[in-house]
């Protein structure tokens, strides 16, 4: 990472400048001469009491214009977001060590002038683990290379051994594994004339295996990436340079044909799900999340397009969902168009739904939480039990989906719980007033009894069939799936409360709380330095505008809560603080991606300020479209980074590296 270019600083002041005047004019519209009451002489001014919150009103409703609006925005992003999923076009058949035969012997048929060997890792069971690596001319005398690395975590990418003896005739290889269940997809041979010229070794010569099973190591040969046409030191020399040298071997993968950042783990998880014989290795989360990645590779194969997927399709998905919400809380097509938007073009957003990881899941999961929990509370103080069974219900499926895909959806549960304690209580006065006690209590009682079943048995059974797949091919039995899945929460909370803290006491990408609130310090999953003067980033951080502006609607939004009792922000704000304020209690290590659930409530807080500035006069929807503008030309602007696009190096230090906190 190079010095920080201090006149960057441009970028974020001209920012902190927009919000400032857009804000400010907001203020002054809601606070103009002619709303005060004038003091009376020698009397000292007591404002009205506050109003009482009231969660009556029934929720905005869809209409044609906006099924079809809400459709555009989506398939928009929709092209977009799948055009940057990675490739599809990788290894998908392995040769496995076992302990009958850990070792492959291959018989080229003749001498070659060996100048490489590209292999491609597939499962480690265990968490360190090589292959040793052999090369003999006679099949006698073996000639020992330098080790193909191959841990756990270093699954389904190209790597080169870079032989360190030069070139040599060799006709035979031989391949041992450090104990059974290590996995090669694929190997590939790279021979050199006497000219120097390099080709790659035709594999459809060894129809005389004496192994039948090594086919898989040779049926996919069109998918071995080009070398670039360097010796082996400047190869070495390369991979050191990109930052993807690991002791003597090193990765030509990147994150368009191979996993980035903790992709290694939950892909690699998704897949031994799919395979239902191997005990899963990543265990520190419940097991949803995983099983969803598991679907992508089970229909488009263990390639980043399969285990990217299911998160880009929830990210998708995501933006209808939250356009029914915006329409619901504030009976606007053009409020829900720009919200939408702003939460389409969200830079944390696009990155966080690119990478295979559970937390696109479970912020789709609390969204739904919530829209579900608001339609509830806005069925009204009178509306008869049935009517308030259905989004309780889908409330209550949607808890379930969340906790069962990351604890997080916990967090969630905070800001439910004060909803729908703040509903029964607002219906029991309002029906006491009335002379309706009994009703009431029938009511009450009805409500909190299906509530355990929606909050408590069936949370807790699509909990515990997440861990099905930890039986890994046992036989399925109701003890065995409770024992699994209990033993799992004890580590689960070691690991979160303990051990994360005593041994990752600091992490570089590491960040804290209120960092997030300000945009301070952004993760990076992936940063590669190219000798042409060009680097690749893929960085989560959130969108700049929407960061510091949506926090300012947010202040606003408290503020209309405590003045005005608005239901409206009522909600938003007691979402973002029961995602927000958990996290100021964690002591583990925390990064910029745990603020990605705050961001859906910052952008509902921007959208109240929009229904605001439409309330004091509709002709002031251009403010709605020139808020939402700069945020989409910001995304875009810090698009390269996001979407891991290669940019020039004056790219990277002059415009998408903004502050000296930004780790790239």
């Amino acid at each position: 990472m190079n010095d920080f270019n201090w006149p960057v600083l441009i970028w974020p002041l001209a920012l902190i400048a927009f919000v400032v005047f857009y804000f400010r004019r907001y203020y002054k519209d809601i606070t103009s001469p002619g709303r005060t009451i004038k003091k009376k002489k020698r009397k000292k001014y007591k404002p009205p009491p506050p109003p009482v919150l009231s969660l009556e009103g029934r929720p905005g409703r869809m209409t044609k214009r906006d099924w079809l609006l809400a459709l555009a925005l989506t398939v928009v992003y929709g092209v977009l977001a799948f055009s940057f999923a990675g490739s599809a076009r990788v290894p998908q058949t392995f040769w496995r060590a076992t302990e009958a035969q850990p070792t492959l012997t291959l018989d080229l048929g003749e001498e070659v002038r060996l100048d490489n060997l590209l292999y491609y890792v597939g499962i480690n069971p265990e968490q360190y683990g090589n292959w040793t690596l052999e090369l003999s001319s006679d099949g006698q005398s073996w000639r020992t290379q330098p080790t193909m690395w191959h841990d756990s975590w270093d699954v389904f990418k190209w790597r080169i051994p870079l032989l360190e003896e030069g070139i040599r005739p060799t006709r035979f290889i031989r391949v041992t594994a450090d104990h059974e269940g290590m996995e090669l997809g694929e190997l590939a041979l790279v021979t050199i004339d006497e000219k120097g010229s390099r080709t790659l070794f035709d594999m459809t010569s060894l129809a005389t295996l004496s192994d039948a099973r090594y086919a898989a190591l040779f049926d996919e040969q069109s998918l071995v990436p080009d070398l670039p046409d360097l010796d082996n030191n400047q190869i070495f020399a390369l991979i050191q340079n990109t930052d993807r040298v690991q002791k003597n071997s090193g990765t030509i993968s990147d994150h368009r044909n191979g996993p980035i950042f903790d992709e290694v783990f939950y892909a690699k998880a998704a897949f031994e799900y799919t395979r239902n014989t191997i005990a899963p290795t990543e265990i520190t989360h419940p097991p949803l999340g995983k099983i969803i990645i598991a679907l992508g590779i089970e229909i488009f194969g263990i390639s980043p397009f399969g285990w990217r997927f299911m998160g880009i399709l929830f990210g998708v998905l995501m933006l209808p969902m939250l356009y029914v919400f915006i329409r619901n809380l504030f009976d606007n097509t053009t409020i829900a168009v720009c919200g939408t938007a702003l939460f389409a073009f969200e830079n944390m957003h696009f990155t966080q739904t690119h990478v295979a990881t559970i937390d696109t899941y479970v912020v789709f999961f609390i969204m739904a939480m919530y829209l579900f929990m608001y339609r509830y509370i806005s069925s009204g103080y009178d509306a008869p039990f049935s009517k308030t069974l259905p989004p309780l219900f889908l409330c209550g499926l949607s808890f379930g989906l969340g906790i069962a895909t990351k604890w997080t959806g916990f967090y969630a549960a905070l800001g439910l719980i004060v909803l729908y304690v703040t509903y029964l209580v607002k219906r029991g006065r309002h029906q006491c007033s009335i002379g309706k006690q009994i009703e009431y209590r029938a009511f009450l009682w009805r409500t909190l009894s299906v509530s355990v079943g929606f909050f408590v048995v069936i949370p807790f059974t699509i909990y515990t069939l997440s861990y099905i797949p930890f039986l890994a091919g046992q036989q399925l039995s109701l003890s065995g799936l409770l024992g699994e899945m209990w033993g799992n929460q004890g580590y689960m909370l070691d690991f979160h409360s303990r051990h994360i803290v005593e041994t990752e006491n600091f992490h570089k990408y590491q960040s804290q709380w209120w960092e997030w609130m300000l945009g301070i310090r952004p993760i990076c999953y992936y940063d590669n330095n190219f000798p042409d003067g060009s680097r690749t980033i893929i960085a989560a951080f959130t969108n700049p505008l929407v960061t510091i502006g949506g926090l300012v609607a947010m202040a606003f939004a408290l503020r209309d809560l405590y003045r005005k009792r608005e239901k409206q922000a009522f909600v938003i704000v007691v979402g973002y603080l029961a995602q927000l304020l958990p996290w100021i209690l964690v002591a583990r290590i925390t990064f910029a991606y745990h603020y990605y659930p705050s961001m859906l409530f910052l952008i509902l807080a921007v959208c109240h300020v929009f229904k605001k500035i439409l309330d004091r006069a509709p002709e002031y929807k251009k403010r709605l479209y020139l808020f939402t503008g700069v945020s989409v030309a910001l995304f875009f602007l810090l698009f390269p980074p996001a979407a891991g696009i290669t940019m020039p190096d004056w790219y990277a230090d002059w415009v998408a590296r903004w502050l000296p906190g930004w780790p790239f």
